[in-house]
């Protein structure tokens, strides 16, 4: 599970949950990866910050379909 695209999902589901910290903390970190899926989740955190929801939730959208992964897991993580 990535902990970063679980974090910009936090935040899609409630602004005040993540940081712009914490966003731009997970923007620089998925930076520093050079693999496709930290693309998506670079994209999504800069959407975040900048407050595009429609924008976080593509790029959100494109990592599960890059990777495979299931969103249903990541929810369920958030809902914990």
């Amino acid at each position: 599970m990535n902990k970063h695209i679980l974090m910009v999902i936090q935040w899609l589901n409630d602004k005040e949950s993540v940081s712009e910290e914490e966003l731009e903390k997970i923007r620089d970190e998925a930076h520093a990866v050079n693999t496709h899926a930290a693309y998506e989740v670079f994209n999504a955190a800069i959407a975040a910050i900048n407050g595009s929801v429609s924008h976080a939730a593509c790029w959100v959208n494109e990592y599960f379909e890059i990777t495979g992964e299931y969103r249903n897991e990541y929810l369920k993580e958030l809902n914990k």
